[in-house]
């Protein structure tokens, strides 16, 4: 460097693009950012269903399990107070 310390350094290349680069495909481009846009928004509506139909199938099987538990229970309680009073003798 030949300045002197009082010379403020300056760019003067010109600075032009590499022949060679390929060209902006803004098609491409506008595709590539739709398919991304359909990606999200698809993937969230995937999520929101399952998550929406496994609700349902825990509600549905949670009454399935209180009704069946409903119509046992009587059954189950006359059982198990019969076996108390009179099943085989018990030891104290």
């Amino acid at each position: 460097m030949n300045q002197t310390p009082d010379t403020i350094p300056v760019l003067t290349d010109i600075v032009e693009d590499e022949a060679d680069a390929a060209p902006i495909d803004r098609t491409r481009l506008f595709l590539d950012e739709l398919e991304a846009h359909l990606t999200i928004a698809i993937h969230e509506q995937a999520d929101e269903l399952v998550h929406n139909a496994c609700r349902e199938m825990e509600a549905l099987l949670l009454e399935q399990v209180s009704d069946r538990l409903r119509s046992e229970l009587p059954t189950l309680i006359s059982r198990i107070i019969e076996e108390h009073f009179q099943g085989p003798e018990r030891s104290h």
